[in-house]
């Protein structure tokens, strides 16, 4: 089966959505995310994110499997939330 052809349509966002995509960028609302996924997001270092981990001060991930480690969306936009909060 061939994939559809890039329209180069833009993508029409409701306004409530377009604000959450601005805070969050591309984290999706549900599910997980590798840590690839968050590195757009998260201005840290894969090193400091690891850091704050075993520190605490950072979601702790899940493992999917053997060589799977994902973070819950829920998780990462809670601590973005909170660290939201701090600045102000």
């Amino acid at each position: 089966m061939k994939a559809p052809a890039n329209t180069d349509k833009p993508i029409k966002i409701a306004d409530a959505q377009a604000g959450i995509l601005a805070t969050y960028g591309a984290l999706p609302a549900t599910g997980y995310v590798r840590l690839s996924d968050l590195r757009p997001i998260i201005p840290l270092s894969d090193s400091s994110i690891w850091r704050r981990v075993k520190a605490g001060t950072f979601p702790a991930p899940v493992k999917l499997s053997e060589r799977v480690t994902a973070w819950k969306a829920e998780d990462i936009r809670t601590w973005l939330d909170e660290q939201g909060k701090e600045a102000a």
